[in-house]
């Protein structure tokens, strides 16, 4: 028992020395060395080290491009301006370092912007007559045009495979881009027309291919020959002719069937009328009610098909019952009131004010008193509306014009030298024949400092009015921005 005690007390003594070994160990590391601690910053990497991934901002805006790149711990470095055909003006073209390369923080992301399409230049069309095919288009495409192969025809002017004629001709200016055709030879060559009288259609159609002709078939009735069978051709059998030339056929449908008569509309006709309309259709008529007034219902719809001779009979109305449907369109709504109200018509209007654009019943039908007739109303401001929506351009700037419930939004951007990016947008509505903001226009730019340094600068401005002038250009009037004090714009074609 003494031993089994002392054992224990032994192990729990050295335990207790090895703990104490290792914590001065430890502490004596640090406190016994005479050199001098190293500092966080010599261990650690320096800010500037930091690599980060550069963003994707071509075809961003340049102020979004901006932002982008900021957000990314860079720096936009040099914005430089180029034309360009597929690129938005404003937007990004291309950006040095490329998207998703690495860069050390706060290094400088160059940018390329749009500064709208390239205007095409005026080229002269060069005379093709002569050339081989791929002569041809090359000398189209030096020139800056666009060649487009014509199918071939047969000619002797010139060799085969060499062109003898163009849709434009050699000399012509045009811009750059023009689309200009050109026909290419081929030697006539010439084959015999069989003759396929009798045959089937099919039959008739593997023989005249056959002999490199072109085929085409009609039919007719015919009393003697049998249905489905070639009755005629358009050239003779055994003719010399151009490899390619059409021969067309004739199949018999056999027998003419007695065929059905449509029923004419013979509504607001007078009886006399009526009678001898039905009767030129092949049908036989007759009547019931006032034979001094007029057709108000026939027993037989219009349109439909029956046996010759069927009878058809027609309901005529006192005269005093039918009126004439004055013709409304071009009128006011008010005007077109009075002068249904004057005949003994109802309206019935899609607008309280504005100009009928059409009627139903049409002007000139015959109906009975007391009738509806409803029209489509085009509002003033229908029109107004119509002549500002869509795009409209200056030399400086874009307009887009689009429709919101019943407002609408205007948005002006363009970019220049001292404003790099430059923005408003404004909600309008229509006033006097105007768009007026109902509101003050929201503006955002990107200007270019002294410094070099760029500033994102977004307030709220005065209003603007937007108008149309009679030489049909855009003018934008807020007197509290230079730029916009009567700036005129054409509309861009939709």
């Amino acid at each position: 028992m003494l031993r089994s005690i002392s054992a224990k007390n032994a192990l729990v003594t050295a335990l207790a020395v090895a703990l104490i070994a290792s914590v001065f160990a430890l502490s004596g590391c640090a406190c016994s060395s005479n050199q001098p601690q190293s500092s966080t910053s010599s261990t650690s990497a320096s800010s500037g080290d930091v690599m980060y991934t550069v963003p994707n901002v071509v075809s961003l805006t340049q102020a979004d491009a901006r932002k982008a790149i900021l957000a990314s711990g860079l720096q936009v470095g040099t914005v430089t301006n180029e034309p360009s055909d597929t690129v938005l003006l404003g937007s990004v073209i291309s950006q040095d370092p490329a998207a998703l390369t690495s860069a050390k923080a706060n290094s400088k992301v160059n940018l390329v912007i749009s500064s709208g399409k390239k205007e095409a230049q005026d080229v002269k069309v060069p005379d093709l007559k002569g050339m081989w095919q791929e002569d041809a288009r090359k000398a189209l495409s030096d020139a800056g045009l666009v060649g487009i192969a014509a199918t071939p025809e047969e000619t002797a002017e010139v060799q085969p495979g060499q062109v003898f004629k163009q849709s434009i001709s050699a000399g012509t200016t045009v811009k750059e881009g023009t689309k200009v055709a050109y026909t290419v030879a081929l030697s006539p060559t010439e084959t015999t027309v069989p003759g396929v009288i009798g045959m089937t259609r099919d039959d008739a159609k593997a023989a005249i291919t056959n002999a490199k002709l072109s085929f085409d078939s009609t039919t007719a009735y015919s009393d003697s020959v049998e249905e489905g069978k070639v009755m005629g051709q358009s050239i003779a059998a055994n003719t010399q002719v151009k490899q390619g030339t059409e021969v067309s056929v004739t199949v018999s449908l056999g027998p003419k069937p007695t065929q059905d008569v449509t029923v004419p509309d013979v509504t607001s006709y007078s009886w006399s009328d009526a009678q001898a309309t039905l009767q030129s259709a092949g049908l036989a008529a007759r009547y019931t009610g006032d034979p001094a007034g007029v057709v108000v219902s026939q027993d037989v719809a219009a349109g439909t098909k029956v046996a010759p001779n069927t009878l058809v009979t027609v309901t005529l109305s006192s005269p005093s019952q039918m009126v004439e449907v004055p013709n409304l369109v071009g009128m006011s709504v008010s005007a077109a009131e009075e002068a249904t109200d004057a005949v003994g018509l109802g309206l019935d209007a899609s607008a309280s004010s504005g100009t009928v654009i059409d009627q139903s019943p049409a002007a000139g039908q015959l109906v009975e008193t007391r009738t509806v007739v409803s029209v489509t109303v085009q509002t003033d401001d229908d029109k107004t509306a119509k002549a500002f929506m869509g795009k409209w351009q200056s030399d400086r700037a874009n307009i887009e014009i689009n429709n919101i419930g019943s407002g609408f939004t205007v948005t002006v951007s363009w970019a220049s030298d001292s404003e790099q990016t430059t923005t408003w947008e404004y909600n309008c509505e229509i006033k006097d024949g105007k768009l007026v903001s109902d509101n003050k226009g929201r503006k955002s730019e990107v200007i270019t400092e002294s410094k070099g340094q760029n500033t994102n600068v977004l307030y709220e401005d005065g209003s603007a009015t937007f108008s149309i002038d009679d030489q049909g250009k855009l003018t934008w009037k807020d007197d509290k921005e230079d730029a916009g004090k009567n700036m005129k714009f054409d509309k861009m074609p939709s």
